[in-house]
């Protein structure tokens, strides 16, 4: 047992390990007050607002246009930051009226970075050829792996794997055959799943890449289509969770047993269809290596949620300077594609310019 105990103050859940790993679950609400005292505890951003809406001027002089244009320069809407998560939907979205800043429970359309798909590829290219679609608009946004049914040798399935290598070949896409790896860690290790970017999948496991700062999350066959058709889908953003970690982790504890605790003390659908963003002091998050942040961001997956975001900071940081270090020096095994794609050049851009 790595919790023993659940200890509630404030408008907080604080878990608590045997000895210095604590994680906090607050979810804090943008516009909703609580109607109860769990509601207190997990009150989030909410899609609607509640409550009286107050007016701050007769209607004859709203509609005055003299005395509307004097009311209107003398109105201050106090800005709430965004979150990382609205950063980067905002950064990846199209056909947003000028200086609107998005939020969580607004429809976008969105162009993702990149788009994996699976041992499914075949049935979203049928999809794709059922609207219309012959070519693959974007090809450097599409990633196709095979790795779900690679012990499956019946021709059936050899058939499926022989037409998806074809088909991306001819479409001259990122293609991983079967027994390359899986899919998600091809996507994080290949520098496909970029930090501060929005990388989607036909996989509810795309959370993982939020182990690495980018925003992932899954989609459904019909939208894979439509991205390879258009580089662009449809998207409500979710509300939006806040873990925060303190003190550090113990040794022997892994990002697993983290994720599968917060299951187990958080089982009533807290967040469901939430993107989580995890947060701590430095220390606390120094303690938890890049590959405890994918088991827990690919985890949050079973918590229910739609994406579970970590920051990029130092431990990143590092971890992406070793992956463009071994990039440049490695130059045999690893592909073109990957070297380009770790360089320092890049992490010294992407640090100077991090949401």
């Amino acid at each position: 047992m790595i919790l023993r105990s659940l200890r509630r103050s404030g408008r907080s859940i604080t878990p608590y390990t045997p000895r210095t790993f604590l994680c906090r679950l607050s979810l804090w609400s943008r516009w909703s007050r609580p109607t109860s005292k769990k509601d207190s505890l997990l009150s989030c951003r909410a899609f609607a607002t509640y409550g009286p809406k107050l007016q701050d001027a007769f209607h004859s002089q709203l509609e005055d246009p003299s005395s509307a244009a004097i009311l209107s320069s003398l109105k201050t809407s106090p800005s709430i930051p965004q979150t990382l998560t609205e950063k980067i939907v905002q950064q990846h979205s199209l056909g947003l009226p000028k200086d609107k800043r998005v939020k969580s429970g607004d429809y976008v359309t969105l162009s993702p970075h990149r788009c994996m798909t699976h041992d499914n590829s075949w049935p979203v290219a049928t999809k794709f050829f059922s609207i219309g679609a012959l070519e693959i608009y974007d090809k450097n946004q599409i990633v196709m792996t095979l790795d779900h049914d690679v012990q499956n040798k019946t021709e059936a399935n050899l058939k499926k794997y022989r037409q998806i290598e074809e088909f991306a070949k001819k479409q001259g896409v990122a293609f991983y055959p079967a027994g390359r790896g899986i899919g998600h860690q091809i996507m994080v290790e290949e520098g496909y799943a970029w930090p501060g970017t929005l990388a989607v999948a036909s996989d509810s496991h795309s959370n993982m890449y939020g182990g690495v700062s980018c925003l992932g999350t899954p989609v459904v066959r019909t939208d894979a289509a439509s991205i390879w058709a258009t580089t662009k889908t449809w998207w409500q953003i979710p509300p939006i969770c806040k873990v925060t970690f303190s003190g550090t982790l113990p040794k022997g504890v892994t990002g697993k047993d983290v994720i599968v605790a917060l299951c187990g003390l958080f089982s009533n659908d807290e967040v469901l269809n939430h993107a989580i963003e995890f947060t701590g002091t430095e220390e606390t998050m120094n303690s938890l290596a890049v590959d405890d942040r994918l088991a827990i961001a690919n985890m949050t997956t079973e918590w229910g949620a739609l994406a579970g975001l970590f920051p990029i900071d130092s431990t990143l940081q590092r971890w992406l300077r070793y992956k463009a270090t071994e990039a440049a020096l490695n130059t045999t095994s690893l592909g073109t594609r990957t070297r380009s794609q770790f360089t320092h050049q890049r992490l010294d851009e992407l640090f100077a310019n991090q949401l």
